[in-house]
């Protein structure tokens, strides 16, 4: 098979307290030390997505940080409270700068959102979904049946306010019986298994890592399953999470997966040590 190449687009910032990023599953009075958190005491973390050229078609993993975030290329709050509420707005101080939003990166590239075969969403937090409106042309958007079902709880309706994505065309699938991920769940999208949306509940319920596979070798974009190295190598999740018993199985499953000879890397959606901007499978 020809090479695939991963092509990592840091769209955007976030800003969390390390208790936010590590702090297992949240309590009301954690989320709210959180919010008030001051810019000094967080942790600036990076918004990946990822450009995939595969052989089969031209597709995006999430749509990161959005223009309308930060209209000036700088923190702004009350366009934030405007799109996401204020309590969201503060939890997660998202930036993107001049320039760098899926959308302004994608044209660089000298790329339309009509050139792109497929979005695939890995679930519905707004530091995921925020730029989706930048993507309008594009030929498919795909969404786990179980993240839009679920979207409906009250935690994920303040976490993913749907003025952001409810009025896209977004493509619903269900997971099936597999034997990967922590549900033995997940999706082939050209059913040939070189790509794979695997179910990795505990973040929210819906969440998908995708598996790009390339003869034996693969990389795993695990989204949000970990925020950090650090949840993966002491097995505690990250603070915002739904489920904190699912949420440490999905890690325990990503520390299988990193030992696998022919894993050639796990990408997580915030990891400030990523510095590779390209892989190829």
């Amino acid at each position: 098979m020809p090479t695939i190449k991963i092509h990592l687009l840091r769209c955007g910032t976030i800003a969390l307290s390390r208790e936010a990023v590590l702090g297992g599953r949240e309590s009301f009075l954690s989320a709210l030390r959180q919010t008030a958190a001051s810019p000094k005491d967080r942790l600036t973390l990076p918004c990946f997505c990822y450009l995939i050229e595969h052989p089969k078609g031209l597709f995006l993993v999430d749509a990161g940080v959005g223009r309308a975030f930060s209209p000036d290329g700088v923190y702004d709050a009350a366009a934030l409270r405007a799109l996401l509420g204020a309590p969201l707005a503060a939890y997660l101080r998202p930036s993107v700068e001049a320039g760098r939003s899926i959308g302004e990166q994608l044209a660089a590239r000298g790329l339309r959102p009509e050139d792109l075969d497929l979005v695939i969403l890995t679930h519905l937090d707004a530091d995921h979904v925020g730029g989706l409106h930048e993507l309008r042309g594009a030929g498919r958007f795909l969404l786990p049946e179980d993240e839009y079902f679920w979207s409906c709880r009250t935690v994920y309706k303040l976490r993913q306010p749907q003025r952001l994505w409810l009025d896209m065309p977004l493509e619903r699938f269900w997971y099936r019986g597999s034997s990967l991920g922590t549900n033995r769940w997940a999706y082939d999208v050209w059913g040939d298994e070189s790509v794979m949306l695997i179910n990795l509940p505990g973040h929210t319920d819906g969440l998908c890592a995708v598996r790009i596979r390339n003869g034996k070798r693969f990389v795993l974009l695990a989204s949000d399953a970990a925020i950090c190295r650090e949840n993966i190598e002491t097995g505690t999740p990250p603070g915002f999470c739904f489920d904190a018993g699912l949420a440490r199985k999905a890690l325990r499953w990503l520390g299988e997966q990193e030992k696998d000879p022919d894993c050639a890397a796990i990408l997580l959606s915030h990891d400030r040590e990523q510095t590779r901007d390209t892989i190829c499978l």
